[in-house]
């Protein structure tokens, strides 16, 4: 009797393994036909109207993501051109994330990695695709400031005090000027001179842009880096250029730092 108990358990366990294995066959053919029909055959199990309702969904679903994101880039590429891309991405590309508003900067990666070059793809469309993907990212950031409300002053003058900056925003230099780019304008080079752009998302979760000039990108950066009233900001910053008069820089920094505090980039200043 404990013989035969043990035959039915190995019996049962071979089932059971060849079950599982048959099973991960079919997810295997399944996922694979999905990526890519033209070069994966379906599961024979499945009908083929079925399957491709399956496939159809889910290339929809990512490319819709996609459209989204970067609907410049979706325009300025031909259709084909961008069928290429987005089939090339669901067929080739393996996702370090499975959560689906991370999806677009995948693509980010994917291109950066091999594709650029292989698709043909124009020169500028990394860093503008990286520009439209960066509205995204702050519109779904979860930005909270490390500090009560209490310990923030709003003074009229934003020089006065250790300035805090939003954390929803990023400060970007780019060799294109991808805030321009469009369908009737698509350079062909890049720019002796880098765009700087400061992205940040307002207090009404709005998105926002502002084109800065190297000094005013170097003072944010400054701020960015480190702990500094606006004044001790100014002061560093005209030590930077000595060739510029310093009344000049400090009277300019003055104007900016009101401007970034009234567009809600410095969100105020602690006691």
């Amino acid at each position: 009797m404990a013989d035969l108990s043990k035959q039915v358990k190995k019996s049962s366990t071979l089932t059971l393994e060849a079950d599982v294995a048959s099973f991960q066959t079919y997810q295997r053919e399944f996922t694979q036909h999905i990526r890519n029909p033209k070069q994966y055959t379906r599961p024979t199990k499945v009908p083929a109207k079925r399957m491709a309702v399956y496939t159809e969904i889910v290339y929809n679903n990512i490319e819709g993501t996609m459209v989204a994101c970067f609907p410049v880039t979706k325009r300025i590429l031909s259709a084909r051109k961008w069928q290429q891309l987005m089939r090339g991405f669901l067929a080739d590309y393996r996702a370090s994330t499975p959560i689906f508003r991370e999806i677009p900067q995948q693509l980010l990666q994917y291109i950066a990695t091999h594709k650029q070059v292989s698709l043909k793809l124009p020169a500028y469309l990394p860093q503008l695709m990286h520009y439209e993907w960066v509205e995204l990212a702050l519109s779904a950031q979860d930005t909270r400031l490390n500090l009560n409300e209490a310990e923030l002053v709003q003074p009229q003058q934003a020089v006065l005090g250790q300035i805090t900056l939003t954390p929803a925003m990023y400060l970007l230099q780019y060799d294109y000027p991808v805030h321009q780019i469009s369908p009737a304008f698509q350079p062909k080079k890049a720019d002796e001179i880098p765009t700087y752009l400061l992205v940040f998302r307002n207090e009404a979760y709005q998105v926002q842009f502002m084109e800065l000039n190297p000094i005013t990108f170097e003072l944010v950066a400054m701020l960015q880096r480190q702990s500094f009233t606006g004044e001790q900001a100014l002061q560093a910053l005209a030590a930077m250029h000595p060739h510029i008069a310093k009344e000049s820089i400090l009277t300019f920094g003055h104007l900016t730092l009101q401007t970034l505090k009234e567009n809600g980039v410095i969100v105020g200043v602690k006691k």
